[in-house]
């Protein structure tokens, strides 16, 4: 099997948000599986710079190939990849679509529909037209990609919530699958001691509140701040990159993007990992806090919230309810053995049901059924 997965931002780029990391933690367990695997992306970064990766590389098994784009600029404010060449199909068995609304997915789409090559889709939260834009994506919808979804061999939901964003969208029944998004377990196999970022930063052992992901209307950032803003004692730190609004104005450490051993060393660190987002289809994030030790709060109108329920495994809020979102930090932090009990069932949840080598299988197993 030969799988073309095309996403307009790989790492080394994060700042795009979670796309990124989970199409690399597949597309890994893919090509550790035997298969051959290839990636189609652009040489986004992020708000003012772009990747240095060559045009094309070798990483961890994965064939990938960079196409420049026309302008990063349009790429960070308005999602508008113009990527520079075409879709590498030769050879190519199937191809896996992530995100929605890019000119790479466009591509892609229409090639393999002239190749008779199938095709599989993950919005990954990406098909609503919900948040910002919402007359430019409609537009989009019925000069491009309108008919990707719809037409699709197959579309992946990431939790029942996205499902019924699906079937509202028009996408047939018949062709939606659910599959969680992957985690990549043996990055958290050996994790920072505690107090690593704490004492980076010049911090004291106060209690530490952290979010950590896209700062965007959605999300929920202000909401958090508001809510820590009459909890004495407390540390707030946010990381992520603004997109589409204004850092809200409080008591707040913001610290930008962070990956690597910094961001584990953050989610180590953190008494309470709060993600109340509105909307969020999976959620990355409160997953990986978890294995890193953190008790977690999620916005409970979402998928994440949904995941998090059926573990059991952290507190649910309101999307916009600061009383509530305050009270429930004060919870966590006050009961440890209730926040450590949420952790440990999280844990046991992760591994049986995101591990990325059991994810990858799942997709290996739907490319064959597509391919028939």
């Amino acid at each position: 099997m030969h799988v073309l997965h095309v996403t307009p931002y790989f790492p080394p780029t994060w700042a795009y948000g979670g796309i990124p990391r989970v199409v690399v933690a597949l597309a890994t367990a893919q090509a550790r599986t035997g298969a051959r695997v290839r990636v189609w992306t652009t040489d986004a970064f992020d708000a003012v710079r772009r990747s240095d990766m060559p045009a094309q590389r070798v990483q961890d098994g994965i064939d990938v190939r960079t196409s420049r784009l026309l302008s990063n600029d349009l790429a960070w404010r308005h999602q508008l990849f113009l990527p520079r060449g075409e879709p590498p199909m030769d050879g190519v068995d199937v191809v896996h679509l992530h995100a929605h609304r890019n000119l790479l997915n466009h591509a892609a789409f229409r090639a393999a529909r002239r190749l008779g090559v199938p095709v599989v889709q993950t919005p990954n939260g990406t098909l609503p037209r919900h948040e910002r834009k919402i007359g430019a994506k409609f537009v989009w919808d019925r000069l491009f990609d309108g008919v990707v979804p719809r037409e699709a061999h197959a579309v992946v939901a990431t939790s029942r919530a996205e499902v019924r964003d699906f079937l509202q969208a028009g996408v047939p029944g018949e062709r939606i699958r659910r599959i969680p998004n992957p985690i990549v377990m043996e990055e958290f196999a050996e994790l920072p001691p505690r107090g690593t970022f704490r004492r980076k930063q010049g911090w004291g052992e106060e209690p530490l509140v952290v979010y950590l992901g896209q700062i965007s209307p959605r999300k929920g950032v202000e909401h958090l701040v508001a809510a820590c803003a009459d909890l004495d004692g407390v540390r707030l730190a946010i990381a992520g990159s603004a997109r589409g609004m204004e850092l809200p104005r409080g008591k707040a450490h913001y610290l930008g993007t962070i990956e690597g051993p910094d961001r584990l060393a953050l989610l180590v660190d953190a008494d309470v990992l709060v993600y109340a987002s509105a909307r969020e289809v999976f959620g990355l994030v409160p997953l990986e806090g978890l294995l890193c030790g953190a008790p977690v709060i999620v916005g409970g109108d979402c998928g994440c919230g949904e995941m998090i329920a059926e573990a059991g495994a952290g507190l649910l809020v309101a999307h916009g309810d600061v009383g509530s979102l305050a009270a429930a930090i004060k919870r966590l932090l006050a009961d440890r053995p209730a926040a450590a009990e949420f952790v440990r069932r999280g844990r046991a949840w992760i591994a049986q049901n995101a591990d990325s080598e059991a994810v990858a299988r799942r997709y290996l197993a739907l490319y064959e059924e597509v391919s028939r």
